[in-house]
């Protein structure tokens, strides 16, 4: 199911993003074994990233995030590509606190920062950063972040909604981005869209009604994906990796350690790989 839709707003002066970002907030739960406090800002920045992927041009464009601070949830890292792919993960699993506003504001701590690495595919990644406003919770932190670093005043709006069972009933993202040209009334009306509203109606109906009630646009114009929590890593993968580094060295870790082992924090999964892995990778001629 297509939970992600983009198109062209007022007079097609600016970009609108809407996404339900439900199912992937449930599986990034799901394997980071997440707290309420913990789920909530790991899943609005998940969100965001669902929005930052869905803005790459290229097959091959990639975008991660990392926010750092002096708060109790410690690094968070997301990261996606254009094919529409989020993981992420998040130090402190373990958050105390309700999946609420409060929760945002403190968890990154008062001196924290956001650093975007963005490669479109072309020639060097653009890498961009900004302080994490005081005031204000992670979406204000992403609309700095645009302002800033890319210089384009986005609107974003993320919800994570946790129920008393500790799971995610729903999460969304709308986002509002200016195009270059958009005259003054544009851009008044974007200030004062009801982002809230938008997101409420995600929640009930669904991205295709969302943007049918609220927005006067052809579904011709309109582009609609499927975004998804999927990790890069797998076994097969890290063979390949194994390989590059090398009979010797791989032995040598096995003998003092008893295997190779490697975790990946995206999806919090363990591998191991033992003297008989590598004679299979090694094989004697």
């Amino acid at each position: 199911m297509k939970n992600l839709l983009r198109t062209l707003i007022y007079d097609e002066q600016v970009s609108l993003t809407l996404a339900d970002t439900t199912a992937i907030v449930r599986e990034g739960m799901r394997l980071h074994r997440l707290s309420k406090g913990s789920a909530y800002v790991f899943g609005k920045a998940l969100s965001a990233m669902t929005f930052m992927s869905a803005c790459l041009k290229n097959e091959r464009g990639e975008i991660s995030l990392s926010l750092k601070g002096d708060g109790d949830c410690g690094e968070i890292g997301v990261s996606g590509n254009q094919a529409l792919r989020i993981r992420g993960f998040i130090v402190n699993t373990d958050l105390q606190g309700e999946a609420n506003a409060e929760t945002e504001r403190n968890a990154p701590g008062e001196n924290a920062s956001i650093t975007i690495i963005r490669d479109d595919g072309y020639t060097r990644p653009f890498v961009g950063a900004c302080a994490l406003p005081q005031k204000g919770g992670l979406d204000e932190g992403f609309e700095e972040y645009f302002r800033i670093s890319e210089q384009l005043p986005t609107r974003i709006a993320t919800t994570v909604i946790i129920d008393e069972n500790g799971e995610c009933s729903f999460a969304g993202l709308v986002a509002l981005q200016p195009l270059p040209f958009a005259d003054e009334e544009t851009l008044s009306k974007v200030e004062k869209a009801d982002l809230e509203s938008l997101l409420s109606t995600i929640k009930t109906q669904g991205v295709t009604a969302c943007a049918k009630e609220n927005f006067d646009v052809e579904e011709s114009v309109w582009e609609e994906k499927k975004a998804v929590y999927k990790c890069n890593c797998s076994r097969r993968y890290l063979t390949r990796v194994l390989v590059s580094l090398g009979e010797t060295q791989m032995r040598q870790i096995i003998r003092e350690d008893g295997a190779v082992r490697v975790h990946c924090h995206y999806c919090n999964t363990d591998y191991e790989f033992t003297s008989e892995d590598a004679d299979l990778l090694f094989p004697k001629e």
